[in-house]
């Protein structure tokens, strides 16, 4: 039988030559793939195999069961479940043939090293060129996990109750599936803490870490929340390093943990080390521009690292650690200060979000990959990653640019609105604005934690506090027991009355004695002499109940900055694709539940404020929508008199200085758009003019793999002629200047590959037009690309202005 999505003769032959040894090789030279190594009764066509693998590719939710269920109703067949399973081999036979033949490719490109992708992944961020202008943050990569692409192990139904699982019956399979887009799980678990010491000249460290307040925030980071998949998924995600224009560095997977630190540790060791490498090989000088970094708590992971075996490489590297803009509302303001993008010379306008939406797509794959075994899964994950690299990522690559590049001019041209707004508050020079910076920083240092001091003062005063309440409520019991005169003295009813009256004094009298232990404990603790216990009214009774009231104000702001934590993440996610109509359901009505405990917790945080001696500032519901920060929690929390008069914490001075810091920003971010400008010109240049002569070299003795390299070639040198139009179109912008046009031309790159006799014309007249590979398209023709620009805007302002309910 003849499987094939464009012909209806299913009893077609397959013709077997003489020549060839194995029937096979006859089958697959008609174009063919069989379903059996041995019985070829039935077959399917090369074409219909890579159109599946196509449409996969672009939509990852497509299984072969639905897609064989396809061809049953095109070629009038009843669906047999025995079909997917055949086409599922011959869809591997043809993944194996098509990875062989790109290794093959590989070598002969010279480009089969180990770490070669990883190293050469992204054009603008890895293909350098001589003479270019430093960056200050050579790099700017991301990391972070996501447990949407887990693997189910398969097991027995469980023979007996309480919660035991059956055997596993998985099947050995010896076969290792992703390729070098995978880092081996041996590797991530050297990264583990109790690892540690067997790294050779390290010493633990025995200081102990202090808590992170940022860092509890985030539960994917405990492995509490994720202990019971533990038993039904081997694998509960993956970790991805991704660069700022979304080519996939390494995929990890996560076995039946959380997020841990190691995956994040081992991905760093092993990129940096590769890097590292690379340039002794080429005898390159120690890097100048730092390696930034983004994850959703580094300020967390930068402690780690600190007191890891990491440490000496990510100071060798100038490991650079950031917050992406999306996670940073959830980060309290001396966090911030240090590792917000905002505040990073360098940084540019660069969000850092790109796992975000590389997850949001991935998670497509989820349905397909589930139940996969465990060789298809990281098979099916990589094919999507190369895809994604060389369809998706490198086609978008100029969109990318000239996104950021009409942002940095926009920013740009608010630059007279800020410089006006700034001199309307008297600002006259820019270092004001960084001595502002500079003040805040110093003010949320000097605000410490409760010193032990003033939790035992307040301790003791509310001790004394309730020992009052205690000794009114003894009073009351002694009345009503001696003021008790029952009427008839032998009635049941008044007997129990009786009683009642003796058991609440005791219970007073039992707890007085309690709490006086308690006071005396406390004043023996702070010192003080019972005789000069203190009295309501006192100066230190009202400094205590001062700082108790100022405790109290701090705990219901608290509860309300936690509240406010789970509405911005809920409204982050509600317009997520790929978000379904229950799930967009379940989070509504979270919303409303949440909205009104945001109200109750409001109500209490203005009676607390109201306790305070000055009273503090009460909120209004509008003021709490409008925080899509966490920084403006801390200032509440922090604020006095003195502070609440310096420019730097009043709201407008503050808008102020945020777009005077965007202004920086977009300066930095059009410095590195001109790098990337030029490396992107450089690369497709020198790719062009490489790959074309290896092609030429390889037709004299193989033709077959000559025409395998140029299909090769035409991966991404589809999308060059659309490039250098995009790129073009951007000197026509508005506000563009024309002494940056010298970006626009190709450089020499430091990684150009070049053949050993270069200067030899290989045989072959014909070829190029043989091969399609003649002259490229003009670099000035127009741009033909109805692409709606709005979807380069960032994506993480959107979720931010959804969140502020300006959307």
């Amino acid at each position: 039988m003849l499987i094939d999505v464009w012909t209806d003769n299913v009893e077609e032959k397959v013709a077997v030559f003489d020549s060839d040894y194995y029937q096979n090789a006859s089958i697959i030279r008609q174009g063919y793939l069989p379903f059996n190594p041995l019985l070829n009764k039935s077959v399917v066509s090369l074409r219909t195999v890579e159109l599946y693998h196509s449409l996969f590719m672009r939509c990852p939710r497509l299984g072969i069961q639905p897609f064989v269920r396809a061809l049953c109703d095109l070629q009038g067949l009843p669906f047999k479940h025995y079909l997917s399973v055949q086409f599922s081999s011959a869809y591997d036979l043809f993944v194996q043939l098509f990875e062989a033949v790109r290794k093959e490719v590989q070598v002969v490109l010279g480009r089969h090293s180990p770490d070669w992708r990883m190293l050469n992944a992204c054009p603008c961020c890895q293909y350098e060129v001589e003479g270019e202008e430093k960056l200050e943050i050579r790099m700017m990569i991301a990391v972070d996990g996501n447990n949407s692409l887990k693997r189910l192990e398969r097991r027995d139904r469980p023979t007996e109750e309480g919660g035991v699982l059956g055997s596993s019956r998985e099947r050995m399979d010896l076969r290792v599936g992703g390729g070098d887009y995978f880092l081996s799980t041996e590797e991530v678990d050297k990264w583990h803490e109790s690892q540690w010491s067997a790294w050779p000249g390290f010493t633990p460290s025995n200081v102990k870490e202090e808590k992170n307040p940022c860092a509890e925030r985030w539960s994917n980071m405990k492995d509490a929340k994720t202990k019971k998949e533990f038993g039904y998924f081997d694998v509960t995600g993956v970790f991805v390093g991704l660069c700022r224009h979304r080519f996939v560095l390494k995929i990890l997977d996560m076995v039946r943990s959380g997020e841990q630190s190691k995956y994040v540790l081992a991905f760093l060791h092993h990129f940096m080390s590769a890097c590292k490498d690379d340039r002794h090989a080429r005898g390159l000088p120690e890097p100048e521009g730092e390696l930034g970094c983004g994850y959703d708590i580094a300020c967390n992971l930068l402690k780690l690292i600190a007191r890891s075996p990491l440490a000496e490489l990510a100071m060798e590297e100038k490991l650079h650690m950031l917050i992406g803009l999306l996670h940073a509302y959830a980060h309290n303001r001396p966090c911030q200060l240090k590792f917000l993008m905002l505040y990073i010379n360098g940084a540019g306008i660069e969000d850092l979000e790109v796992c975000e939406r590389f997850f949001s797509q991935s998670n497509a794959l989820a349905s397909v990959t589930r139940h996969s075994s465990k060789f298809h899964r990281p098979q099916s994950i990589a094919n999507y990653a190369y895809h994604q690299d060389n369809f998706e990522a490198y086609a978008n690559l100029s969109k990318f640019i000239i996104g950021n590049y009409k942002q940095c001019l926009g920013i740009l041209a608010s630059h007279s609105h800020v410089v006006d707004g700034l001199k309307s508050y008297g600002v006259r020079s820019v270092n004001t604005i960084f001595e502002w910076l500079e003040e805040e920083r110093k003010f949320l240092e000097s605000c410490e934690k409760t010193s032990t001091a003033e939790t035992l003062t307040m301790a003791y005063y509310l001790a004394l506090v309730e020992l009052g309440k205690c000794r009114e409520h003894l009073a009351a019991a002694l009345w009503n027991h001696r003021q008790y005169a029952p009427p008839r003295p032998d009635g049941r009813r008044e007997k129990d009355r009786t009683n009642a009256l003796e058991r609440a004094m005791c219970n007073e009298q039992e707890m007085e004695v309690k709490l006086i232990r308690d006071v005396q404990a406390l004043e023996e603790a702070l010192g003080i002499d019972p005789m000069d216990r203190w009295k309501e009214g006192s100066e230190s009774w009202q400094k205590a109940e001062d700082m108790v009231n100022l405790h109290e104000y701090h705990k219901a702001l608290e509860r309300l900055e936690g509240l406010i934590i789970a509405r911005l993440f809920e409204l982050s996610r509600l317009n997520v694709a790929g978000t379904g109509y229950k799930m967009r359901q379940h989070i509504g009505h979270a919303m409303q539940t949440r909205s009104q405990a945001i109200q109750n917790a409001l109500e209490r945080h203005n009676q607390a404020a109201a306790a305070l001696k000055p009273p503090r500032p009460q909120l209004q519901w509008k003021d709490v929508l409008e925080y899509s920060y966490l920084s403006e929690f801390d200032f509440l929390r922090h604020s006095r008199n003195d502070i609440q008069e310096a420019l730097w914490a009043k709201p407008g001075p503050r808008v102020l200085a945020s777009q005077f810091f965007k202004l920086l920003r977009a300066e930095e971010e059009l410095v590195r758009l001109h790098v990337e400008i030029q490396r992107l010109f450089t690369y497709m240049e020198e790719e062009e003019g490489y790959l074309r002569k290896v092609i030429k070299k390889v037709y004299r003795t193989n033709p077959p793999l000559a025409w395998q390299i140029h299909l090769y070639a035409q991966e991404r040198g589809r999308f060059n002629s659309l490039h250098r139009s995009r790129l073009h179109s951007i000197r026509r912008l508005e506000g563009f200047k024309k002494e940056n046009d010298v970006f626009f031309k190709p450089g020499i790159g430091v990684k150009r590959q070049s053949l050993p006799d270069e200067s030899l014309e290989p045989e072959g007249q014909g070829l190029e037009q043989e091969l399609g590979l003649g002259a490229n398209e003009s670099d000035e023709e127009d741009v033909d690309d109805d692409d709606d620009e709005g979807e380069g805007e960032d994506m993480a302002e959107v979720v931010l202005g959804v969140a502020n309910d300006e959307v």
